[in-house]
């Protein structure tokens, strides 16, 4: 995401996209998110019992789809259920492909967390095709622990 504010609204502060809103991995809206998110994954059931592992206890990483408004009607597709995949050149990868499996926190064009998504399809070639679940916001039961 670009840090870069232009016009009337970076003089004055009033952005509603301002780059210092933005929730990052160690901010206490990410923390917050994940603590209710997490029971829709499973983790968090036995940590009373055998103590917290780095899985259920660190935060998935966070992004947005795109910037500002773009990011804020690409999550509303997501939360509807209508946007399941997203796709991107291979070589922006790098060596880190995603996972089956792979949680990641969608943020909205503020930067505040809004949907626990889940990795289920990987399609590798010149596109790198993810296709993924929502996990949270559900509108169901909080999900057995097996």
């Amino acid at each position: 995401m670009s840090n870069d504010t232009t016009g009337d609204d970076a003089a004055t502060g009033d952005d509603q996209y301002e780059a210092e809103n933005i929730a990052t991995d160690a901010d206490d809206r990410i923390t917050a998110f994940w603590q209710a998110a997490r029971g829709h994954v499973g983790f968090g059931k036995m940590e009373s019992i055998v103590g917290g592992s780095p899985l259920d206890v660190v935060p998935p990483p966070s992004f947005s789809f795109g910037e500002g408004e773009e990011a804020d009607a690409l999550l509303t597709e997501v939360l509807a259920g209508s946007r399941t995949s997203t796709s991107a050149p291979r070589d922006e990868f790098g060596d880190e492909l995603p996972r089956v499996g792979d949680l990641a926190i969608v943020l909205d064009g503020a930067g505040e967390p809004r949907a626990l998504i889940r990795t289920t399809e990987i399609e590798s070639g010149t596109e790198v095709v993810e296709r993924f679940e929502l996990v949270y916001p559900t509108s169901g039961p909080t999900p057995a622990v097996d």
